[in-house]
C-alpha cells in the first residue's frame, strides 16, 4: 500500500512540473515549440513595443536604429537599462523612452525564471519585421533575449 501512494504522489508532482517552463541551458535551442510560454510573453512584449514605435512621432531616416539591454525582472520592472547600439542622441533618447513606457507584463504562470536579459532594438527601415531570438551573453553569463523590431512608419 505504501508504495502504491508514493508511486501516486511521484506522478502528480511529476505532472505538476510539466507546465513550467524554465529558460534554455547553454547552446540549446529555444523557440515557439520548445517554449511556448516564455515565446508567447516575447512575442505579445515585441507587439506593444512595436505599436508604440509606429505611434511615435519623432524625427528619424531609413537606417536609424538604436537598442538597450536591460533586465525584466518576474514582477514585470525593467533594471539596469543600458545602451547597447548607438545612432545619434536624440533617437536614442526617443528608443529609450518607448521602451520605458511600455511596462512589460509579469512573468506568466509557468515562466520558471526570477529575471530575463533582454536586447531590444528599434528602428526604421523600408520594411515590417519582428524578429525575436535567443543567444548567450558572455558578459553577464545569462541567455539574452534578442527582440529586434523594424518598421517603415
Amino acid at each position: 500500500m505504501k508504495k502504491i501512494i508514493i508511486i501516486f504522489l511521484t506522478l502528480i508532482s511529476l505532472q505538476i512540473s510539466a507546465f513550467a517552463e524554465v529558460p534554455t541551458p547553454r547552446g540549446v535551442p529555444m523557440n515557439k515549440e520548445t517554449h511556448p510560454i516564455f515565446w508567447s510573453y516575447l512575442e505579445n512584449y515585441s507587439s506593444a513595443l512595436k505599436q508604440k514605435l509606429e505611434a511615435s512621432h519623432m524625427f528619424r531616416l531609413r537606417g536609424f536604429g538604436a537598442s538597450y539591454v536591460f533586465f525584466i525582472t518576474k514582477d514585470g520592472e525593467i533594471k539596469d537599462m543600458k545602451i547597447s547600439t548607438y545612432q545619434n542622441k536624440y533617437y536614442n533618447e526617443k528608443v529609450k523612452e518607448i521602451i520605458l513606457s511600455v511596462k512589460p507584463e509579469p512573468f506568466y504562470k509557468g515562466m520558471d525564471s526570477d529575471e530575463m536579459y533582454m536586447s531590444v532594438y528599434l528602428g526604421y527601415e523600408k520594411y515590417n519585421d519582428i524578429d525575436i531570438s535567443v543567444g548567450w551573453d558572455i558578459n553577464v553569463d545569462k541567455n539574452i533575449y534578442h527582440i529586434m523590431i523594424i518598421t517603415d512608419k
